[in-house]
């Protein structure tokens, strides 16, 4: 059977069926490559109510699932292939892998996506006929997917919980060595020999995921995923691990691509200005708050540094180099406010008086 062509197999099989039935079966599950129809769609083409056409495809599903035994062939090849990976797989993952094993020309999906969807929608038709596999519907947090056994969804439901409790206790995001660790203290918890069982089980929930740069988490985590500017900047410029212009954090953003929204220059200016997680160091170069930086004016920083004791030129530019980049002569500009420095005898700059403004 497996040398034939997948969708000529599936075609040969709902011949059994009268005219109108297979017709509608056709159409309902995509199997002549178009897409899906709902039963509302097909009864307005044929002129016929929702109920009636209801009426019909159950007909034509109870003879085909007393036939089935012809395409038992196809059906142990994807029980098999839901067994190795745990019993239970994302509904997406499961209709692209599936039909691999299942024709004789695997290469012919990457080639062509109307056969690709096609072989697709038989898969999808082989599932909903057996009784060996049961749908579950996506949920906020679940997505759809296919499982042999209650058992098996009752595991992956308390490996969730495991793991979400794990996430919590560290409170933020896992670098991979760290995503490794709680892969295998999972496996030990609930007796998994395989890591990529584990991994499938993860993959149907929505509430974990990776970040670009390669960090595992809980999804309402804002470093897992960003929800705003201000978010994806910090994180850019976290993970370059130095000041940047705005222009390329902005254009960092859009490469790293965290949720296929273009981020404008003009809008992350705006951001970057009003939050105080931010400091602006150099003509439109940001760096974060946290890594040391004082917010404020050169004057400002001048101020600070200044308040420590009296300084030359020299020893007060190489302070303000470790905050600011900027040129000599700006430095020493501000220095000329007489209301708030003065220049003493022996060169040395010092604040006049307490140096409150």
């Amino acid at each position: 059977m497996a040398t034939k062509n997948l969708s000529e197999i599936i075609k040969n099989f709902v011949d059994i069926l009268p005219e109108k039935q297979k017709d509608i079966i056709e159409k309902r599950y995509g199997l002549s490559g178009d897409k899906p129809l709902t039963l509302e769609a097909i009864g307005r083409q044929k002129g016929l109510t929702r109920e009636r056409i209801r009426q019909i495809e159950t007909a034509a599903l109870l003879k085909l699932k007393q036939n089935l035994d012809e395409l038992d062939d196809l059906l142990e090849k994807i029980k098999y292939q839901l067994e190795i990976i745990g019993g239970i797989r994302r509904e997406k993952k499961l209709l692209e892998e599936a039909p691999v094993s299942l024709i004789a020309k695997p290469d012919e999906l990457w080639r062509n996506e109307k056969i690709k969807s096609q072989w697709q929608s038989c898969v999808n038709f082989l599932l909903d006929l057996s009784p060996d596999f049961s749908y579950f519907f996506e949920k906020p947090n679940i997505y759809s997917n296919w499982y042999l056994r209650e058992e098996v969804l009752k595991k992956v439901f308390n490996i969730y919980k495991f793991v979400e409790k794990e996430l919590h206790l560290v409170k933020r995001p896992l670098l991979l060595d760290e995503y490794q660790l709680l892969l295998r203290k999972t496996m030990k918890e609930f007796k998994i020999n395989n890591e990529n069982i584990l991994i499938s089980y993860l993959d149907i929930s929505k509430k974990f995921a990776f970040n670009p740069f390669g960090e595992f988490g809980l999804t309402d985590w804002e470093f897992i995923k960003p929800k705003n500017i201000r978010t994806k900047a910090f994180l850019i410029l976290q993970k370059t691990n130095k000041p940047l212009y705005y222009q390329e954090i902005a254009r960092a953003i859009n490469e790293v691509n965290f949720d296929n929204k273009i981020t404008s220059i003009n809008s992350l200016h705006n951001e970057l200005i009003k939050d105080r997680s931010f400091v602006l160091v150099g003509r439109g170069v940001y760096a974060l708050k946290e890594w040391g930086y004082q917010p404020g004016t050169i004057k400002d920083l001048l101020v600070s540094i200044l308040r420590q004791k009296p300084m030359h030129f020299r020893d007060i530019l190489n302070e303000v180099g470790k905050q600011r980049i900027v040129k000599d002569m700006t430095v020493l500009i501000n220095l000329q406010d007489k209301k708030l420095f003065r220049k003493l005898p022996d060169k040395r700059y010092s604040l006049i008086r307490s140096g409150k403004r």
